[in-house]
């Protein structure tokens, strides 16, 4: 197959953040030809290997620049999209190559389609509830029962205004017995680590990577965090619903085999492909009562205010579950509380895990926010000294905004005086030391009201971070009928992975790490 440099790539200059790896990878952008947008998660293999990788959400990849001296092409696809072939040679450095793939969508035919059989003659139509719930019954059938393995790119990162922190990333390699054993409790099922690092190029922030203490410092709002064991990666694993179909996961998916489809409404929107293949694709809402035995808790009412959106793409004919789209959100906000993105591939007709992303928020205490850092006595009479963290606005030192008590006994406040600009002095009424034998400051305590800042911070009121959790495996190679091998070294579940021992890799030039682009995610 051939084509014109002009018909495959526009090159487009770009300032990169990461020089050093421009060096020896080609950096590569997939977008919908139509409307320039990027290409989540778009699938890239190489021709003539079983071998690829997954561009990520801003449709970014990276390709080694001796992967030019094969002979070959790149194989991009995604569904809902017209499957490419790249060659090679076409890719330049130092700049971005734009590679622009093409919308494949049916139109849904003009059938309105209740939640039961259509009646009458003629051919049967199944509902969006039907196509959903033979999805779930042939997962046992349509994806490995068998053990295998994939090679994965693995990474987990925050983002705070649109910039990375704390990326991680590393090589894995995930043994699976298959789907009929549990993935968490089942021995052979197990990782060996190739590499994992912290990407030192990009932002850090201890506060960011913390634990979380439920609300003091780090907190996701309304949660409660229990401490479960596992690392990073059996996090990430545990929040895929199709591997773990039959155990609770997902808050409002929860147990996919009898709670998704009593939770949700689903409405066909029509018929969409992946390589010529024909997937329905079904819109995903929850119900503002969930039928589940969880529905009996006490926090009923609290869980309607929940709502969800998402999408599940479900191939005719033999049911198979391609991908899942599932956000949940509070109330009417934009942001989601968290948000998955999976999707699975066949291979010899069998599905394995392609991608999976997850991401949660959580909030973080704000230290430049506005405190009081000290109430003391000096040497004065009648004067109470208070420090603060930031300078303070002048204009809100009035007396109706402070009380101060020693012990449970109120203390009458004269005047406020500004000491600098972080200090008070707080004078009293004459005398007041001597009626109430104050002679120890750590007794007295302040309770101001309507103090700000010069910033207009108000006075010791806590003020948290927006911030999101991510954490994501792209699969770069599967290999079906693999056992584990007894020579390598594989992670303790219950530790962090940088606690894990390093296996080396008999070619690491056939893997690589997907390492953003870019420092901001756009």
């Amino acid at each position: 197959m051939k084509h014109t440099l002009t018909t495959l790539l526009f090159f487009v200059f770009l300032s990169f953040n990461l020089a050093a790896q421009e060096n020896n990878f080609f950096s590569v952008k997939v977008v919908d030809s139509i409307s320039n947008t990027p290409i989540s998660f778009a699938t890239i293999r190489i021709a003539k290997t079983t071998r690829g990788l997954i561009a990520d959400e801003e449709g970014n990849f990276r390709l080694p620049q001796d992967i030019q001296t094969q002979n070959d092409s790149l194989i991009i696809s995604a569904i809902g999209f017209k499957t490419k072939f790249v060659n090679l040679k076409f890719f330049e450095n130092a700049i971005l190559n734009i590679i622009n793939i093409a919308p494949k969508v049916e139109v849904l035919q003009t059938v309105t389609i209740t939640k039961n059989i259509a009646k009458g003659k003629g051919p049967r139509i199944l509902t969006a509830n039907q196509i959903v719930k033979n999805a779930v019954q042939n997962i046992k059938i349509n994806y490995a029962v068998d053990p295998f393995s994939y090679l994965a790119y693995y990474r987990d990162y925050q983002v705070f205004q649109n910039q990375y922190f704390n990326l991680n990333e590393g090589l894995i390699e995930v043994f699976d017995a298959g789907f009929k054993t549990d993935l968490f409790l089942n021995k052979e099922n197990k990782t060996a680590l190739y590499s994992y690092a912290l990407n030192t190029n990009f932002n850090q922030s201890e506060r960011f990577s913390m634990p979380y203490d439920n609300k003091s410092s780090k907190y996701i709002e309304n949660a409660n965090i229990i401490a479960m064991g596992g690392n990073e990666l059996s996090i990430l694993q545990l929040h895929d619903p199709i591997r773990n179909h039959e155990i609770k996961n997902l808050a409002f998916i929860y147990n996919l085999e009898t709670d998704f489809i009593n939770n949700h409404d689903f409405e066909l929107l029509g018929t969409t492909f992946l390589n010529d293949k024909p997937i329905y694709e079904i819109g995903i809402t929850k119900k503002f009562k969930i039928n589940t035995s969880l529905s009996k808790m006490k926090n009923r009412k609290f869980q309607e205010r929940f709502k969800v959106h998402g999408s599940i793409y479900i191939s005719k004919g033999n049911f198979e579950i391609h991908k899942i789209q599932y956000a949940v959100y509070e109330g009417e906000s934009k942001n989601s509380k968290y948000a998955i993105n999976l999707e699975y591939t066949p291979k010899n007709n069998v599905m394995y895990l392609n991608y999976l992303s997850f991401n949660n928020a959580f909030k973080v205490l704000d230290e430049t926010g506005f405190r009081t850092t000290a109430v003391y006595l000096k040497d004065s009479v009648d004067v109470v000294h208070v420090d603060f963290n930031n300078p303070v606005n002048k204009s809100t030192l009035k007396k109706k905004n402070f009380k101060l008590y020693y012990t449970n006994i109120l203390l009458p406040i004269k005047s406020i005086e500004l000491v600098g600009s972080k200090s008070i002095k707080i004078h009293l009424k004459a005398n007041t030391f001597k009626k109430y034998a104050i002679i120890d400051g750590a007794q007295i305590t302040l309770y101001p009201k309507n103090v700000l800042d010069t910033a207009n911070k108000v006075l010791n009121k806590s003020l948290f971070f927006d911030v999101n959790q991510f954490r994501e495996v792209f699969v770069q190679e599967v290999f079906s009928n693999k056992q584990p091998d007894s020579n390598l070294e594989y992670i303790n579940k219950s530790q962090p992975l940088s606690y894990s021992r390093l296996n080396k890799m008999d070619n690491n030039l056939k893997y690589w790490l997907n390492t953003p682009l870019k420092k901001t995610k756009e």
